[in-house]
């Protein structure tokens, strides 16, 4: 299996972050620290280098966050568009994000375009065993539906989980996922959930990672790119200090 360090055909040390964004969907699997959240901190930081607007080149989230923790400190941004960590509140966010696409599929509609020309809408769901655990009937028609038809309308799930189970996972749902990362695993039969062949279970405990694109053909072995909490946090409170100045000149646009 070709490892590669760092670089993808972007060749900069953050471009793996870039290039997993360019998925239609994105799923993530790996065991208790094996480093899922450093690659959801990177991917999500990765995107607030964009503007936080519905522009061609913009970047706009939802979070969906069961554990209440790890994307709490970006609810504040003005990228965030919606935040939610109780059971009511995520089914409830995941209807928003179809609404969404079913407004953004009006507008194509009315403007006679087969894809969205805004900003790029990212659905960060981190853990989804325990979404499916707290509300598996009125989530999982949800997360299919979205993993559907959000692709034309700029709408893109994010999902990690450490269960690849197809309890968790369904098959409905994980073929609408084209990019596919795998952290280290508890075992070969995790890895085969993940991403389709064994591997992930030799991988360092984390720092590592099994990456499968379309574009690629086949799996690559990848260092992941280490986002520290100082990194973030000045990212977070950059924009959070320009969320005024943001209102006056873009007002409340999605």
């Amino acid at each position: 299996m070709a490892k590669v360090k760092y670089t993808t055909p972007g060749g900069t040390v953050k471009g793996l972050y870039h290039h997993m964004l360019k998925q239609t969907h994105l799923l993530i699997g790996g065991t208790t620290g094996s480093g899922k959240s450093v690659l959801i901190n990177g991917l999500i930081t990765t995107g607030l280098h964009y503007l936080p607007t519905d522009e061609p080149n913009g970047v706009q989230f939802i979070f969906i966050d069961p554990k209440r923790v790890e994307l709490l400190p970006y609810k504040k941004v003005p990228h965030c568009i919606g935040y939610a960590s109780e059971p009511e509140e995520m089914v409830g966010m995941l209807r928003s994000a179809m609404d969404l696409i079913d407004k953004r599929y009006r507008k194509m509609a009315k403007r006679g375009l087969l894809q969205y020309d805004g900003s790029k809408v990212y659905v960060i769901i981190d853990e989804l065993a325990d979404l499916m655990t707290t509300n598996r009937r009125a989530v999982q028609p949800l997360i299919q539906r979205i993993s559907q038809v959000g692709r034309a309308a700029g709408v893109i799930l994010i999902t990690a989980t450490q269960c690849p189970l197809v309890k968790v996972i369904p098959t409905e749902i994980k073929v609408n996922y084209n990019g596919i990362v795998a952290l280290r695993t508890r075992n070969a039969q995790d890895s085969r959930n993940i991403i389709g062949q064994t591997g992930a279970e030799l991988l360092p405990m984390y720092g590592e990672c099994l990456y499968y694109s379309p574009e690629f053909g086949r799996v690559f072995q990848y260092s992941v790119p280490y986002v520290t909490p100082e990194e973030k946090m000045l990212l977070i409170r950059y924009w959070e200090k320009q969320v005024p100045l943001l209102k006056r000149l873009f007002g409340k646009r999605r």
